[in-house]
């Protein structure tokens, strides 16, 4: 058994109660078990040494000891004030960042890893002041009081389910009960940092064709209302009968000119009622999902999409103990897709019922045959997650190739269509011009 000593040199990074002020009573504490397992509870004693000695003489690593109903140490209770009021909006709000959950997920797996406990690891995240780190530090900062409090890494993480989705959660809660936490937390950082990196190359393919079109629309409405309206009073001027190009042209301009505000608060309801249908609407949400996995090229960078993120899920929440009917919970909404939403319902609900993973999956006839095979051969040799994590890898380079096929296609599709819209309203100015030039030639 360790001395008084030895058992507080925690408090330089994460004090104890002081033993003089220690008070008759129960005193909550966190610590290793004997097989490395994650262990709280709630003790009575005289005082603090004799709480812990209670503690440790069972075998258990003590971490962190507390009277009840205090919370002491480099956790303090977190004030929103104005400095800090921006920053927790944005984590523990609807805003949180994923990309600083993933490095705030890595950098706590590596603290771990490397052997400093739980409460330590928290402490030097929540140090870091600077700029870029002040979302990590605020989440090190919560999960630290509730830890301090005698709750777990999972119960703590379940507080803030804007900043640790469900998913984690349970890998977390996984990852404690087997001891392999840091292995665990190293996972759910690859899981978030394959999911984000995915995402981002697909609006990455996005940026080009969505600018090229907002350009567009900005010189088309230019040349409509300042443009078009020059050369509507040198053709007025003349008194001639203008080609019906150009008498179109004209009218859209002159309707543009005095219904633009009417056209704007027209737009601006059509795009927030469809969001709000959209939202709210499930049979609405899925004919748009159905439609988009129907359209070329796009409908199959779309299933590629999901397939990786479905099987990227499978291979990290099995890979963590979850069993495979309570790891498909996740990985249906992870796909981001109604349609593999309802067909992973239907895939546990036949393997609730005894059916095989790769014989479900195939049910639904949403998932290509070759991960079925992977998953099948995956099944039968008992290297399940190892197959899965394969297709996942396999989808993901998929999804790289099918951006890179279609981005050559998008660029002079939209430059045609630049060159169509804005060559056609200089044709329809000019060609009164053109007219005039042959009457007067001929």
């Amino acid at each position: 058994m360790r001395d008084v000593d030895e058992r507080t040199s925690f408090t330089s990074t994460c004090p104890l109660q002081s033993l003089d002020n220690a008070t008759e009573g129960a005193f909550i504490w966190s610590g290793i078990g004997p097989t490395g397992n994650f262990q709280h509870g709630e003790v009575n004693a005289v005082d603090i040494d004799e709480a812990a000695q209670k503690i440790t003489s069972k075998g258990i690593e003590l971490n962190a000891i507390s009277a009840k109903k205090q919370k002491t140490g480099k956790f303090p209770q977190l004030q929103i004030t104005k400095k800090n009021l921006f920053n927790a909006s944005i984590i523990f709000g609807s805003t949180s960042n994923p990309r600083s959950t993933a490095l705030f997920t890595r950098q706590l797996a590596t603290l771990i890893q490397a052997g400093i406990p739980i409460l330590q690891s928290l402490e030097v995240l929540a140090e870091d002041s600077s700029s870029e780190q002040t979302g990590i530090a605020e989440i090190a900062k919560k999960l630290g009081e509730d830890i301090l409090a005698g709750n777990t890494l999972a119960e703590a993480a379940s507080s803030y389910p804007q900043v640790f989705d469900p998913l984690s959660q349970q890998l977390i809660r996984a990852g404690e009960a087997s001891a392999t936490l840091d292995l665990t937390l190293h996972n759910i950082a690859d899981h978030q940092e394959r999911t984000l990196e995915l995402k981002t190359k697909i609006k990455k393919a996005l940026v080009h064709p969505i600018s090229v079109l907002a350009v567009a629309a900005v010189v088309t409405t230019l040349m409509l209302t300042k443009v078009v309206p020059q050369f509507e009073q040198m053709f007025r001027s003349q008194g001639k009968t203008l080609p019906s190009m150009t008498a179109f042209v004209i009218e859209l301009s002159a309707n543009m000119q005095n219904y633009w505000a009417y056209a704007l608060l027209a737009a601006f309801i059509l795009v927030i009622g469809f969001r709000v249908v959209y939202s709210t609407q499930p049979k609405f949400t899925l004919v748009i999902h159905r439609l988009l996995l129907r359209l070329p090229l796009c409908g199959s960078l779309i299933k590629a999409s999901c397939v990786a993120r479905f099987s990227r899920t499978l291979a990290t929440t099995y890979n963590a103990g979850i069993p495979i009917a309570s790891a498909l919970a996740f990985a249906g909404p992870v796909t981001g897709n109604l349609v593999y939403q309802h067909a992973t319902r239907q895939i546990q609900h036949a393997v609730a019922h005894g059916e095989s993973l790769h014989e479900a999956i195939a049910q639904t006839d949403c998932f290509p045959n070759l991960i079925i095979k992977m998953i099948a051969i995956g099944e039968q040799a008992g290297v399940l997650d190892t197959m899965l994590a394969k297709g996942a890898a396999h989808y993901e380079t998929e999804v790289e190739n099918t951006i890179d096929k279609i981005l050559p296609l998008l660029e002079p599709a939209m430059m045609a269509l630049l060159g169509l819209v804005i060559g056609g309203l200089i044709t329809a100015m000019y060609l009164p011009v053109f007219q005039m030039g042959t009457v007067l030639g001929g």
